[in-house]
């Protein structure tokens, strides 16, 4: 078996990879990644793989290949010596007996031990008729949406992703840690969709990498939910990505039930102001239980936090209301979160009293909320 590369495009397939080689199993196989050579539509093809047994990456790269094979490389000590190779020569893999590789890079040569293919783990090909297609920029916004709401604690472990659902020609992505949520939706997809799955925080994490660094000729994203887990498939710079994750297993909360029903005071912020207000304010609210204060009064919305040993910083935004006085805290982190993912020029903030959760939408959206839990007022 023989393969030829570019450096660069050698490099870039590894960094797309790199992220699922697993650095704690006890099981060798899995720091290593899989390269194989196979023919298809258009002749010879090279492919990269990794996997964790949790998520796996397969990416297609850019290279000369006379036969089919596969091997198996140290995915960090190969990773090192590529990029430690001259920058103007092609580099050149070769084995013929799959158990040691040797690299050659104009003057350069290197053999590195691999492990038998045989032991890699199969990423299962993209299941083609269990597929649907979503416009590449649309999946991407409703991830981003979405996935700042995940919970990091693992008692919790259906909280730790996405809910993922697929019904009746709408498509919803909800995520929850408890105190806060996030949920958008869409309607006017195929009809036979039918499709419920947790998709993990760290598929989400490396959904969000990717999407985010690709050059993409083809804006879209092929997505197949089925048994116990979900496929994500799409075009990088002519060649082929695939995401593989297993999901969640268990019933993910009844998230409608926490949405508020009604509302007792409605305001609109234009959403830069109110981002940059609560930055500041969050500057004194640093410690554990750190909380911003809302105060309404007639026309004016008063933001304002304070902690021992820091100081305290308030500010005055005029709002269009006419109600009683109210007050309200909140943890400003999820405030920022849900401002600094809102593309509406202007955000309407829904209360009814300041004990339970208050809702964000955005201005004229009417497929996006956010809802967070209020902090007990100090003082």
């Amino acid at each position: 078996m023989k393969i030829s590369f570019d450096k660069e495009d050698l490099i870039r397939a590894i960094q797309i990879v790199q992220s699922s080689i697993s650095t704690k199993s006890t099981l060798p196989i899995l720091s290593n990644l899989l390269i194989r050579a196979e023919k298809n539509k258009k002749g010879m093809g090279v492919k990269i793989e990794a996997t964790d047994l949790e998520v796996g990456i397969r990416c297609g790269v850019k290279a000369e290949a006379l036969e089919e094979g596969k091997i198996t490389v140290p995915a960090k000590r190969f990773g090192d010596l590529v990029r430690e190779m001259p920058n103007d020569q092609a580099i050149e893999l070769n084995t013929s007996d799959g158990r040691r590789v040797e690299l050659k890079c104009g003057k350069v040569k290197a053999t590195i031990i691999s492990l038998p293919p045989e032991d890699f783990p199969v990423i299962p090909d993209f299941p083609e008729d269990k597929s649907f297609k979503l416009k590449k920029s649309f999946f991407q916004d409703m991830v981003r949406k979405t996935h700042f709401a995940i919970s990091m604690d693992e008692t919790r472990y259906v909280l730790n992703g996405i809910y993922f659902s697929a019904q009746a020609g709408e498509l919803k992505m909800v995520a929850t840690d408890g105190r806060r949520l996030a949920y958008v939706w869409k309607n006017g997809f195929e009809k036979n969709l039918n499709a419920s799955v947790i998709i993990p925080s760290k598929a989400v994490g490396e959904l969000i990498r990717l999407l985010s660094a690709g050059d993409f000729k083809e804006d879209w994203v092929q997505i197949a939910p089925y048994e116990n887990q979900i496929s994500f498939k799409w075009m990088d710079c002519g060649e082929e990505i695939h995401l593989l994750s297993r999901v969640i297993d268990g019933k993910f909360p009844n998230y409608e039930q926490v949405i508020p029903k009604s509302k007792e005071i409605e305001i609109s912020v234009e959403t830069p102001r109110l981002l940059s207000a609560v930055k500041r304010a969050a500057l004194f609210a640093q410690d554990r239980s750190g909380s911003v204060r809302f105060a309404l009064t007639e026309g004016l919305l008063k933001i304002s936090a304070n902690a021992q040993n820091v100081g305290e910083e308030e500010e005055e935004l005029e709002v269009p209301y006419k109600g009683v006085n109210f007050e309200i805290a909140f943890n400003p982190h999820f405030l920022l979160d849900v401002l600094k993912n809102s593309d509406s020029s202007s955000v309407l903030l829904e209360f009814t009293n300041s004990l339970n959760p208050t809702t964000i939408k955005p201005a004229g959206s009417e497929n996006y909320l956010c809802v967070i839990m209020p902090m007990r007022l100090q003082g």
